[in-house]
This record gives C-alpha cells, sequence and structure tokens, in this order.
C-alpha cells in the first residue's frame, strides 16, 4: 500500500490556493506521482457535497440561514467527503492535494459567530469509526498545512474579480474585508492545534510575488524541490 502524502492548502480569499493547487498537482503528475485533488466544502468527487456547498455559500439564502445551521452543514460535508472520498483513497495515491480544510472551518465559523468548542465538538465527530481506527484526529488528519497570507483587501478584490460562482455572490465574501480581517487573525491563532503548518507569504516589500515563486516554497515544504 502506499504511503499517501495529505497536503491542505489554506487561506483568505484571493490567496491564490486553488492556482498554486492546480501547478503543484500537474508538476507531481508529470514527475510521475499519482494525485488525488479535492477541496472543502464541496467536491467534485462528491455531488452530495456540492449541493451543500451552494445552500451553505450561495448568498441567497442568507436571510434564511442561521450561525449554527450554516455550521452544521459545513460539518455535514466534511463528515461526507472524510468518509466517502478520503479515507477509502489513503494508500491508493501517492498525494491528496485539497483546497481548505479544517483550520478554515474553524477560522471561518468562529468569524461567523459560533463558539470554538461548538466547532470542535462538532468536528470531532466528523472524524467517524474509520478514522478512529486510523488513529485519526481533527489534529493529525493532514501530513501538511500550508497557509497563504498576503492583503485581505487585495485578495478580496481578485476572488471577486475571479470567482462568479453564484449570481448573488459569495455568502462569505460578501461580509468584506473586516469579516476576513478576523478570519485571517483565525488562521494564524488556531494553526497552533495542527501539526506541520508553514505559512508562506504571497507578497513582498515590492508587490506580489511571482506564482514560480510561491510555487518554489510549497515544493520545498514538500522536499521535492
Amino acid at each position: 500500500m502506499k504511503k499517501t502524502t495529505y497536503l491542505v492548502l489554506e487561506g483568505s480569499e484571493g490567496t491564490g490556493k486553488s492556482t498554486q493547487a492546480k501547478l503543484l498537482i500537474e508538476s507531481l503528475r508529470n514527475q510521475g506521482y499519482s494525485v488525488l485533488e479535492t477541496k472543502e466544502p464541496g467536491t467534485v468527487h462528491s455531488p452530495l457535497t456540492l449541493e451543500l456547498r451552494k445552500i451553505m455559500l450561495d448568498a441567497k439564502y442568507e436571510d434564511q440561514m442561521t450561525v449554527e445551521a450554516r455550521e452544521y452543514v459545513s460539518q455535514a460535508i466534511r463528515s461526507i467527503h472524510l468518509n466517502k472520498v478520503i479515507y477509502p483513497n489513503l494508500g491508493q495515491y501517492d498525494f491528496i492535494i485539497q483546497d481548505r480544510g479544517v483550520l478554515s472551518g474553524m477560522a471561518y465559523g468562529v468569524a461567523c459567530g459560533n463558539a470554538l468548542s461548538f466547532i470542535k465538538l462538532l468536528s470531532d465527530g466528523t472524524i467517524g469509526e474509520e478514522g478512529k481506527k486510523r488513529g485519526i484526529d481533527l489534529y493529525n488528519l493532514y501530513d501538511h498545512i500550508i497557509v497563504f497570507r498576503g492583503s485581505i483587501k487585495k485578495g478580496l478584490e481578485r476572488a471577486t474579480q475571479a470567482k462568479k460562482e453564484f449570481e448573488a455572490g459569495d455568502a462569505m465574501e460578501n461580509k468584506g474585508v473586516s469579516f476576513l480581517e478576523v478570519v485571517n487573525q483565525n488562521f494564524e491563532s488556531y494553526s497552533k492545534f495542527f501539526k506541520n503548518v508553514h505559512f508562506i507569504d504571497i507578497e513582498s516589500d515590492s508587490g506580489l510575488r511571482s506564482i514560480e515563486e510561491v510555487q518554489q516554497d510549497i515544493l520545498k515544504v514538500l522536499d521535492l524541490e
């Protein structure tokens, strides 16, 4: 059975997670590695999670949504994702590369108004019996977590220009810069709960770093530079 390296990419809106994930996956596959590409909340490997994603993030439901309900939907997505997609593929691929995970869930969930203790309680349940048999918990789920850091305002501008997923907008992006600043602080604070967390700055004193420069930093984390 293969040893699967499970990597999750984290960060606020517009920090380049999706771009870097696709570039990394292409690079790994070109080197002959087998790679499963996935994401949270909602993955093409489980159509049900994509339907739940719409309920969770489509701003057209915002007037009907409650803080707690959004968290329950988020956790339902993760439960399905872990038990139906991730666990069956551990040992089947060299790498699992994921866009967002538990750290994002905590950072956004608390910023939305949920207590961290409530989120942790629900998150523990998403591990499921299969996860417990494998000795998995929330904080050792991933082999590596990479968190991208950059300007919140500029990142939100990039995200809103690039993403047109929902006609009414994305409920998280619509909350604006002040909300995302809290999310960013939560990334910093809650990263201490997890092992093997690596922060990568997407900007330097001279401006936005190139995609290739950031990619080299990711490869260093994986010892593949």
